[in-house]
C-alpha cells in the first residue's frame, strides 16, 4: 500500500501516513492509490516489470493529437456512408425540387449542415471517450498507443458513467482561456487537468 500524497509505503490498515501525517485513504475492499515514484498498484500486481507514474502534460498531448486524427478519419468515413444514403433516398422522392428557392435552399440547409456536423463529432467524440476509457483497456487508441491508462482515485478502472463526466468535464476545461485548465496537469501533484479534477480522475503511464 501507498500513500496517495507522499508514494511512501504504508500499512494495509495505516488511516494516516506515518511520512507526512496526512490521511491515506486506504481502504481494504479497494485497490491501493497509486504512487507516481512507486511500482505498480495491485492492479498491476501480475506483472512485476511494469512501473506506473503519472502521464505528463506533453505525453498527454501526443495522445489527444492521436485520437483527433483517428476521429477525423472515422467521422468523414461515416458522414461519407450517411452522405451515399441520403442520395441514394433522394432518388425515390418525387416530390423533391431542388431548383425551388435554390438561394433560401443554400442558407438553410448550409446552417443546418454546420450544425449537425459539429453534434455529429460532439457525439461521436463523447463514445469514443467514453466507451474506450471505462473498458478493459482503460484508454483511448491514442492513449492505448502510449501507454497511457485513465483510472479513478483509487487507481481502479472506471465506468461508463465517470467517463462521460470527464469527457464533458472537458468541455468546462476548453471555456478556460489561454489554455489553463489544461495547463493545470503540468503543476498538479498528481498532474491532473482540470476535468481530471472534477470527474476525481487519474491519467496513468504503464511503463516496462
Amino acid at each position: 500500500m501507498f500513500c496517495s500524497h507522499c508514494g511512501q509505503g504504508v500499512g494495509a490498515s495505516a488511516v494516516v501516513c506515518p511520512t507526512c501525517g496526512k490521511a491515506t485513504g486506504v481502504r481494504s475492499s479497494v485497490p491501493p492509490i497509486v504512487s507516481a515514484r512507486r511500482t505498480a498498484p495491485t492492479h498491476y500486481a501480475a506483472f512485476p516489470q511494469v512501473r506506473v507514474s503519472y502521464a505528463g502534460f506533453w505525453l498527454r498531448f501526443l495522445a489527444w493529437m492521436i485520437d483527433q486524427a483517428m476521429l477525423v478519419g472515422i467521422g468523414f468515413v461515416l458522414l461519407g456512408r450517411l452522405a451515399s444514403l441520403a442520395r441514394a433516398g433522394g432518388m425515390f422522392d418525387n416530390s423533391f425540387e431542388p431548383l425551388d428557392d435554390i438561394d433560401n435552399w443554400y442558407a438553410v440547409l448550409g446552417l443546418a449542415a454546420t450544425v449537425l456536423f459539429g453534434v455529429f463529432f460532439l457525439v461521436l467524440s463523447w463514445l469514443y471517450h467514453a466507451l474506450m476509457e471505462s473498458s478493459a483497456w482503460q484508454g483511448t487508441m491514442g492513449k492505448r498507443a502510449l501507454g497511457i491508462v485513465v483510472t479513478d482515485l483509487s487507481g481502479a478502472r472506471v465506468n461508463f458513467g465517470r467517463a462521460s463526466g470527464r469527457f464533458f468535464g472537458r468541455l468546462v476545461t476548453l471555456m478556460i482561456p489561454l489554455g489553463i485548465g489544461y495547463i493545470l496537469a503540468a503543476f498538479t501533484a498528481q498532474k491532473q487537468a482540470l476535468h481530471d479534477l472534477l470527474s476525481s480522475c487519474l491519467v496513468l503511464r504503464t511503463t516496462r
